[in-house]
């Protein structure tokens, strides 16, 4: 069986080799949330004839192959009990961080978890009040909106500054917000929708507003693998040790490898005290155990997936080339923001917004691309739309002459 291989190099070989990734899948079996264009069973769903779905972040393509032959061969062994992690679990997590982004969080340091989420809300449960402030900086996931509300907690917005198509830190009103008694901090790093690495500049002013008003951040790092730019990935802990004293990095193979249905995440948590307190509040909500084939994607991805990742990033690149292309020639009225990181492009449509009611829903009526409204990001979203390029891009190329052609028409 692979997963007892704990070198992973029977399947290492699986990952070799040119990836077809303009190759068209048909996702609509399985209860694709993409595909249905419909969040869950419990939210609205989109309606339009033969939509093109180019919005919720997960990609089309397939995992690596390494890791379809792994969960495979587990699957085939058809004995589904407990299981534990691979022995060198943490450290196949830590080698692919020192590895592509220059951090090798101490093993000691990390926590298994489900997903990043789940792992958000536990946090603020642990080290907040029902009551206490959370800052976020939007426009940004809209999740986190909910999970500071779900928890009880009061959400403080500091909005990012649009400046030449590009966002910026609003510092004077995030120390206002931290000065206001502000007792955690929701960190996107990379920010989504915008694609934005942040620099270690702008890290370190907002280390140096937290650490004055004794703030804890929580930082995402979901989408830091796919680089587009020569912005590397700054981990905020590894900023200093006080940044590391305050923080909890949380990190998962899920938007890198493309594995949202079989979650796995890590959470690196420097402060011993916090750290146990975290993993017993995990514990007493039954987080620790999670999901044997989410596991064994997680060490086989991060094994074996560097050269497919590099495949995949240079396909985003042309990908989001074509979406610069195409607005400056054919979609007027649209402005792209070129990410960083990531598979998404954010997309001003601000003036077009006002001028047919809502863009989002005119590209789902007019055109039949369902794209995300950046509204549900929160202030500063208003008139945006998210457009993931994570697809082959046949597919995207259809989704964009739609695009022209309804606009053509306006």
């Amino acid at each position: 069986m692979v997963c007892a291989d704990t070198s992973y190099s029977a399947v290492a070989d699986r990952s070799a080799g040119t990836v077809d990734f303009d190759r068209v899948y048909d996702r609509h079996q399985f209860g694709s949330v993409k595909w249905a264009n419909q969040w869950d069973e419990f939210s609205p769903r989109v309606e339009g004839e033969n939509l093109l779905s180019l919005w919720t972040a997960d990609m089309d393509f397939r995992a690596p192959e390494a890791v379809i032959a792994a969960l495979r061969e587990a699957a085939d062994h058809g004995i589904y009990g407990y299981t534990r992690r691979d022995p060198r679990h943490y450290e196949i997590v830590q080698s692919w961080f020192a590895r592509r982004h220059d951090w090798a969080p101490a093993l000691e340091t990390l926590l298994p978890a489900p997903a990043i989420m789940p792992s958000v809300a536990a946090m603020l449960r642990t080290f907040t009040k029902p009551g206490d402030g959370v800052i976020v900086q939007s426009p940004v996931y809209s999740p986190y909106f909910e999970v500071i509300h779900g928890s009880g907690r009061r959400l403080l917005v500091n909005r990012l500054r649009l400046q030449n198509n590009r966002y910026e830190l609003d510092l004077e009103n995030f120390e206002r917000l931290a000065a206001s008694g502000a007792k955690a901090f929701l960190l996107c790093n990379p920010h989504n929708p915008a694609g934005k690495a942040w620099t270690r500049e702008e890290l370190t002013a907002l280390n140096d507003v937290c650490e004055r008003y004794g703030v804890l951040v929580i930082s995402d790092d979901i989408h830091c693998d796919i680089r587009l730019s020569d912005r590397p990935h700054i981990v905020f802990s590894s900023l200093s040790e006080d940044a590391a004293e305050k923080s909890f990095i949380c990190t998962a193979p899920t938007k890198t490898f493309n594995l949202a249905g079989v979650p796995s995440a890590t959470v690196s948590v420097a402060n011993k005290e916090r750290r146990e307190a975290l993993l017993a509040t995990m514990r007493a909500s039954f987080m620790v155990n999670a999901n044997f084939f989410g596991r064994l994607a997680l060490e086989v991805a991060y094994s074996t997936g560097a050269p497919w990742v590099d495949q995949l990033t240079g396909y985003i690149d042309g990908n989001v080339d074509l979406v610069f292309k195409f607005a400056e020639d054919r979609l007027p009225g649209i402005t792209p923001m070129r990410p960083d990181a990531s598979f998404l492009v954010w997309l001003d449509a601000c003036e077009l917004d006002r001028k047919v009611g809502g863009i989002q829903q005119f590209f789902v009526d007019r055109a039949g691309v369902n794209l995300y409204d950046g509204r549900v990001y929160g202030p500063g979203g208003e008139g945006f739309i998210r457009l993931n390029v994570g697809c082959p891009r046949p597919m995207l190329r259809k989704g964009l002459e739609r695009m022209s052609k309804a606009l053509a028409l306006v």
